[in-house]
């Protein structure tokens, strides 16, 4: 199965109408799913969690009361949500540079389409917005085998949900992790397995929305 990811063009032109929602801490929300940041950029803002909108974490809770019904022993596990609008900048910047210096004489417009597919245009991101979450499952305390590890971004690595090479179970547990999100109306980005999201224009363009409902959030350091 081929399916093409969303790129920028697919998402410049969305209008976005933020309804206000707040972030929350997913632990407060949905404490039988999981939380395990894997990068401290998201500890100044949430030291003891992970931010996401209100509607996401209650997304999150009754996704992984799906995942008990098919699986008791099988949990939900989120590594990240909200980032900072600033984190996800110095990412584009910094990928932008990579991808300009392996690809000399690219255009603008390419170069652009082909960072996005690794690291959001931060204009059209959903990290920033708290819709965004990078999720995997855990299964009797041990990571279920998706064929990689979560974030797993070298070149050569099959992170496309429907990459070639996997083996049945890699990609029955990447199909199961898919479904109990897209159950609760999560959009899945088909270019990295674990990367799904509500409300931003990801969101929006998958489902055909009228608008995103999440605009990007820019929130002050915990003191």
């Amino acid at each position: 199965m081929h399916v093409k990811p969303l790129g920028y063009r697919d998402l410049v032109d969305i209008p976005v109408r933020d309804c206000q929602e707040p972030l929350v801490n997913l632990r407060d929300v949905a404490p039988q799913v999981i939380c395990a940041p894997i990068n401290a950029d998201t500890l100044p803002f949430c030291p003891e969690g992970i931010l996401v909108r209100k509607s996401v974490g209650e997304k999150l809770h009754l996704a992984s009361v799906k995942l008990a019904e098919r699986n008791p022993k099988a949990r939900l596990q989120i590594v990240y949500g909200y980032r900072h609008p600033s984190i996800q900048e110095r990412y584009f910047r910094e990928i932008s540079a990579k991808i300009r210096e392996e690809n000399p004489g690219v255009a603008e417009q390419e170069l652009i389409e082909k960072v996005h597919a690794l690291i959001a245009v931060p204009s059209v991101a959903g990290h920033p917005t708290g819709g965004a979450i990078d999720a995997t499952v855990v299964d009797d305390g041990a990571p279920v085998d998706m064929g990689t590890p979560i974030w797993d971004l070298k070149s050569s690595s099959p992170i496309a949900t429907f990459a070639e090479g996997l083996t049945k179970s890699q990609h029955e547990n990447r199909l199961l992790l898919r479904e109990v999100l897209m159950t609760e109306g999560f959009a899945p980005f088909d270019g990295e397995w674990w990367h799904f999201s509500y409300g931003d224009r990801e969101w929006a363009a998958y489902y055909k929305m009228p608008c995103a409902v999440y605009a990007p959030l820019v929130l002050n350091p915990v003191r």
